[in-house]
């Protein structure tokens, strides 16, 4: 990375903008917002390998879970749910997140105190039109209904899925081992018949973003260790800029 990063304020005018959709429990249009927090984004991002996605946008997006300070994840899923708006239309939602929706537990001494998080991030979630899961090991239910909801959804929604394999361990300029259970998974998705589609999201003078070629979804079911496999491709988008 560059030694002087741009910061990229966070869009809490945006955030809060939510507020409705929440007190509501309605969806947000994904299109508008995305696009409304990209546009702030000064430079613009580069956007390359756009040739690379399907015909189909049914298929699972992999990006690497870039995130520092001055960059918030928002910024990157923003930037590529618009390089696929640019390259399928104004489809709505164009992608939909996997995300983390909880905060793990207030510590007070002896006391353990559930998180406020708890309750609104998955609000969030559902008015972002994302499928929430919480954090490794914290409500393996939790996790495992929204799970069934993905691979229910897979096989007829015309949206892809979006998944940052390593989770909010990730951070910019550096690569982690993805989640425990990401490998599985992605191997379901495969069967499904989605392949995975990489890219690799890194900065060189500005936000940048690479699409590589789609992992067949037959690959993808058979692989040893899919979400390793994922991850190696990303790492070679990445290294693109260095």
């Amino acid at each position: 990375m560059p030694s002087e990063l741009i910061q990229y304020p966070v869009p809490w005018d945006l955030v809060r903008g939510l507020t409705p959709h929440l007190a509501h429990r309605t969806a947000t249009n994904i299109v508008d917002f995305t696009a409304r927090i990209v546009e702030r984004m000064q430079p613009p991002p580069e956007i390359h390998g756009l040739e690379h996605l399907p015909d189909n946008p049914r298929f699972v997006l992999a990006a690497n879970h870039y995130q520092r300070p001055g960059l918030w994840i928002l910024h990157t899923a923003a930037v590529l749910t618009q390089a696929l708006v640019r390259r399928y239309g104004q489809a709505d939602p164009p992608v939909r997140w996997i995300v983390t929706a909880n905060w793990p537990p207030i510590r007070l001494g002896a006391w353990k105190i559930a998180s406020p998080g708890d309750w609104i991030l998955p609000r969030v979630a559902e008015v972002l039109q994302c499928y929430p899961v919480s954090f490794a090991g914290q409500n393996p239910a939790f996790t495992a209904r929204s799970v069934r909801r993905i691979l229910k959804d897979a096989r007829t929604s015309p949206a892809a899925i979006g998944i940052f394999p390593e989770g909010v361990a990730g951070s910019a300029g550096q690569l982690t081992a993805p989640l425990p259970g990401v490998d599985r998974f992605l191997a379901l998705l495969g069967k499904a018949g989605l392949p995975v589609v990489p890219c690799g999201v890194s900065e060189a003078g500005r936000f940048v973003i690479r699409f590589g070629e789609p992992i067949p979804a037959a690959t993808v079911a058979e692989a040893e260790d899919p979400a390793a496999m994922a991850m190696e491709k990303i790492r070679q988008l990445m290294s693109l800029n260095l």
